[in-house]
């Protein structure tokens, strides 16, 4: 087996050289002419496609990675797109795609197999492959080439509706042209994936769809828990090319409509803070605040403001902040009262009222086991990590501040640490974390259950420019006004 690699960027003007590069390896092979032309053919169209599909677009700065490999009788050239995807097996069947199909199948003609393999936040790999030399097959000539869907214009109405199957494709390529291939849940990416979750019920994903057929926005609800059933709503994106207003709120309320009618213990959400638009639209749904999280993702996973059309991007802002907030769906989605120490109780009370929850203060005598135990999630492309203090006590919280000092000595920025309310020595606890550089955040539900955590939080050093956080709620307000106070009191010390 041979073969040979290069890296051109999208530009139109490179893609005859680089179907050359291809043609002039299969010179030192035992292929006709013909057969060398086909596959020329299909590389140039191939890379045309891409090329278009990336002018003009941030893309276009993303390289294109060819293999050319041959073995056993057979040729194989291999496009690592790191651009906009495309999809070759999506062929919908309208009768706008007709004369694209044709033109495609008449570019893939001669090769056996033409697929795609979406690589998540690596990009997109298309492969043809054909047989040459005394190999080749007499029949190829006769056979398909799949079809990829040209997007369509956002002109005319939208309709609000779920995603139907068949448009998964459609769905990640609006995910890749808000955030490229930077977007969290790297599921997104995966066409597949996203049908599976919703054949599982574990996704319901709304959509916003213009005449054409062209996906311009979606809101999904995810089942975070099943008993009780808890779920988010999360993947909510807008096309940024879209002029209309008010596309986002249309799709959801439609989505909220769509969690009245599903047995629910509370709805869960999480904002961005470089803006407050979607805080002040989902207010209105009676959303409780209960969380802080200062710094606790890399602006590289955020979408672009500027990119959105939304306003300007913090250029002094290295980590972003999230709010987290619940819709609560039944009276006492927490039960009715929890024990605190009144270092936290005193000043994180306020965030309990919403959730019809009393808290009276841990007596002054619980005292923090000697043992316990905890769980930790490492999360590489937030830099971050998760800690459950699943068991809290003296050793395991001793344990925790150590690995969390040998991880920011290898460049995790920030951590996280769950502690769950009711177990004895809770203010113990807050007195170690925080004399280590921990603060709280305030009160996330423990693991997605009927129970409540205390969040506690540190970061490495970093621009988090809390003057430029934006956050629409009293409580909101509350909780930055807290985080600028112990910020400024570390800098003091």
């Amino acid at each position: 087996m041979s073969r040979a690699t290069i890296t051109m960027s999208a530009s139109a003007e490179l893609t005859a050289p680089a179907a050359d590069f291809i043609f002039s390896y299969m010179g030192e092979l035992n292929a006709a002419e013909k057969q060398k032309e086909l596959v020329r053919a299909a590389a140039l169209y191939i890379l045309s496609l891409l090329s278009g599909r990336n002018t003009g677009r941030s893309g276009l700065e993303r390289p294109i990675e060819i293999e050319v490999s041959d073995a056993e009788g057979k040729i194989t050239v291999s496009f690592l797109n790191h651009g906009t995807p495309v999809y070759l097996n999506a062929a919908p069947g309208r009768a706008s795609d007709a004369d694209f199909t044709a033109r495609f199948r008449e570019a893939m003609t001669g090769m056996d197999s033409v697929t795609v393999e979406n690589l998540g936040r690596a990009g997109q790999k298309i492969r043809i492959e054909t047989a040459i030399g005394e190999k080749a097959r007499r029949d190829r000539l006769s056979a398909g080439a799949p079809a990829h869907e040209e997007d369509q214009g956002a002109a005319g109405g939208v309709e609000v509706r779920e995603l139907r199957p068949g448009e998964e494709f459609k769905l990640s390529r609006l995910f890749y042209s808000v955030y490229e291939y930077n977007y969290i849940n790297e599921a997104v990416y995966y066409p597949e994936k996203l049908r599976a979750l919703i054949d599982a019920g574990r996704l319901i994903s709304m959509v916003g769809v213009s005449r054409g057929g062209r996906i311009l926005g979606h809101v999904g609800l995810v089942k975070c828990g099943e008993t009780p059933p808890v779920y988010e709503a999360a993947l909510g994106l807008v096309d940024p090319g879209v002029k209309s207003k008010g596309l986002f709120g249309k799709i959801f309320h439609a989505t909220m409509e769509r969690a009245a009618a599903l047995p629910m213990q509370y709805c869960v959400f999480d904002f961005v803070t470089n803006h407050d638009l979607s805080q002040t639209l989902i207010s209105r749904y009676g959303t409780a605040d209960m969380a802080l999280l200062v710094g606790c993702q890399t602006k590289a996973t955020q979408a672009s403001l500027t990119k959105l059309g939304i306003g300007a991007d913090p250029e002094d802002m290295d980590r972003y902040t999230i709010l987290f907030s619940i819709i609560p769906r039944v009276a006492h989605p927490f039960g009715s009262e929890i024990v605190l120490p009144e270092s936290i109780g005193g000043e994180f009370g306020f965030l309990l009222k919403p959730l019809a929850l009393e808290w009276s203060p841990e007596p002054r005598f619980s005292m923090l086991p000697p043992a316990g135990d905890y769980s930790f999630q490492y999360q590489p492309g937030q830099s971050a990590v998760l800690f459950d203090l699943f068991d809290p006590g003296r050793a395991a919280a001793a344990r925790l501040l150590g690995e969390w000092a040998d991880l920011l000595k290898n460049g995790c920025r920030y951590a996280a640490v769950d502690a769950p309310v009711g177990q004895p020595g809770l203010g113990q606890l807050f007195d170690l974390l925080t004399g280590h550089g921990f603060s709280v955040a305030g009160f996330m539900p423990y693991k997605y259950s009927d129970r409540l955590a205390v969040r506690f939080q540190a970061s490495a050093p970093a621009r988090l420019a809390l003057d430029k956080i934006k956050v629409a709620s009293d409580s909101a307000r509350k909780l930055l006004e807290l985080a600028r106070r112990r910020t400024a009191a570390q800098e003091k010390v």
